[in-house]
């Protein structure tokens, strides 16, 4: 019989995957769980199971950084999220799986016949193949996105990847682009409205409306202070000052796109 352990930020979430793993998967022992990051860490040490079921957002960092703490060589690591954003990430562990939340008997039973025969079979190294990337990130290439602003004269296509911020341009149907090459005080004027460019940037997943007239793109902050007023500092040293309100918004994003605890 194999042993296992189950480290989820929730109770909820590990008391019904001890249900489906002793009910549906009656060849493995549940011999641990944790719900705080550090008895965990503590516990792996010295305690390898032969598989562990992980969560990504933790009470303190992430799935990955106990991956980093304990070592992981003597375990099968299935992650088990409700966001698919880091399956590349997890491949790069060679987890034996990636499940998502809410998760299903059926795979949960597929992850256990995996782990039994990579156990079985020595030579095999991993598990976890493309085909399983494949259904979070599309079978075609990536093509850079681009946002387009427009006027009568020209239609531009900026690079997303390169915006840092978008802003309301003086309270008009105007916005005021920066770029990661501009400077704090420079900027494009695009003719679009704040509403508009939110809804042209939501694919990307990586900006959020911290106010009423304002954009960000989270991987371009450089810093967040909380003084007498709340402040993002941009990557080009552009300061944006945010609400309380607009803050907590802000960090709950951030949380739940890179999956930590900030």
């Amino acid at each position: 019989m194999l042993t296992s352990v189950i480290i989820d930020d929730e109770a909820r979430n590990i008391a019904l995957l001890s249900y489906y793993l002793e009910k549906y998967c009656p060849n493995i022992k549940l011999v641990a769980s944790f719900s705080k990051k550090g008895k965990a860490v503590e516990h792996l040490i010295s305690n390898k199971p032969d598989i562990l079921f992980l969560d990504i957002v933790l009470d303190q960092g992430s799935g990955f950084d106990i991956l980093d703490e304990v070592g992981y060589d003597d375990m099968q690591v299935v992650m088990c999220t409700a966001h698919d954003e880091f399956a590349l990430r997890a491949i790069r562990y060679q987890v034996v799986d990636y499940l998502l939340k809410p998760i299903e008997i059926q795979d949960l039973i597929a992850t256990v016949e995996k782990v039994v025969n990579k156990l079985q079979n020595t030579n095999v190294k991993q598990v976890f193949d493309a085909q399983i990337l494949s259904q979070f990130n599309g079978n075609s290439p990536k093509i850079l996105q681009r946002f387009a602003t427009s006027d009568r004269f020209s239609i531009d296509l900026i690079a997303v990847d390169d915006i840092i911020c978008i802003e309301t341009h003086k309270g008009k149907d105007k916005t005021e682009v920066v770029l990661k090459s501009h400077n704090k005080n420079e900027f494009i004027l695009a003719n679009v409205s704040i509403q508009e460019a939110e809804k042209k940037l939501k694919p990307s997943k990586t900006f959020f409306r911290v106010s009423r007239s304002t954009l960000v793109c989270i991987t371009a902050i450089k810093s967040i202070l909380r003084n007498v007023q709340y402040t993002i500092v941009m990557s080009n040293e552009k300061k944006i000052f945010i609400s309380r309100k607009g803050y907590k918004a802000l960090l709950e994003f951030i949380e739940k796109t890179f999956e930590t605890k900030v």
